[in-house]
């Protein structure tokens, strides 16, 4: 399969443009919350799905997409962004919004101080593409999404999505899923639904999901299955399904193969898992 230069997100293709580097702070922190942001969906506690309202963000907080200042042409260097708001819970935006802006720094891989807001993370990446000389800054691109995937119980998952391209056969994808205890108006990281003492027993689950996973993908394959090991994950979220784990790419596969995800069935967690996450009616 031929490798695609951006697989993940082009948002400056849609509607969206760079939201919130302007006004997403007056958003946040106000008392009042501006038309247009979205409701958290009604927990899935083990019925049937149900549908979520479409995903939108406040009209306050939309720009055109950033371009490299004295470049014209389609394939300029560009930056957009499109956040997700939610009504009434002014801390989960804020998180949100923090984790994009590290994302959209390099994660701190880069040298010197992070970003500290979506504009300055912006302004940065166009002045390193303006200083690349001749046209080799052209088709560079930096994006970011977040989006609501799924709400189990009182925790809201949320996917922050960012992609940068810089030259080559294609950009760098990275997504990171933020889960919200809406009642608590906190994160919660995988170490906190997992019982204490129960981590080597998830482990083994989860390398018990990547088995069939193999499986599944590249059966009986012993050079790729020595090439992509088993890595641990602590991107995960809930579903009626089980525990579900992201991977990024390059992370236990090739790139072609995208964002793998690892499916651990409730009855492989049954004592894992803390009570108050589990299935109610003990699935």
């Amino acid at each position: 399969m031929p490798e695609r230069r951006c697989n993940v997100l082009s948002p400056w293709l849609r509607a969206g443009a760079l939201a919130a580097l302007l006004a997403l702070s007056a958003c946040d922190n106000g008392p009042e919350q501006p038309e247009g942001e979205k409701q958290p969906a009604p927990a899935d506690n083990g019925a049937a799905q149900q549908s979520e309202p479409p995903a939108t963000t406040a009209p306050e907080g939309k720009l055109e997409s950033r371009r490299a200042d004295n470049c014209s042409g389609d394939d300029c260097a560009k930056v957009a962004v499109d956040l997700e708001l939610y009504e009434g819970h002014p801390e989960l935006n804020q998180a949100v919004r923090r984790r994009m802006i590290r994302q959209l720094g390099g994660n701190g891989e880069d040298q010197g101080a992070p970003p500290k807001t979506l504009e300055e993370a912006a302004d940065r990446f166009l002045t390193t593409a303006a200083g690349i000389p001749g046209d080799g800054a052209r088709g560079w691109e930096l994006s970011g999404e977040s989006r609501q995937l799924g709400r189990w119980k009182d925790l809201l998952t949320v996917a922050i999505d960012s992609y940068e391209f810089t030259g080559g056969a294609h950009g760098l994808p990275v997504t990171r899923w933020l889960n919200w205890d809406l009642a608590a108006h906190r994160p919660v990281s995988l170490g906190q639904v997992i019982n204490p003492g129960q981590e080597d027993a998830f482990e083994a689950a989860a390398r018990r999901a990547h088995e069939r996973w193999l499986e599944k993908e590249v059966d009986s394959d012993e050079d790729f299955r020595q090439a992509w090991p088993f890595q641990e994950s602590s991107d995960f979220r809930l579903t009626r399904k089980g525990l579900v784990l992201h991977y990024d790419v390059y992370s236990i596969a090739p790139y072609v193969m995208g964002q793998p995800t690892l499916t651990l069935p409730w009855k492989d967690l049954e004592g894992v898992i803390r009570e108050e996450y589990r299935p109610d009616g003990g699935q």
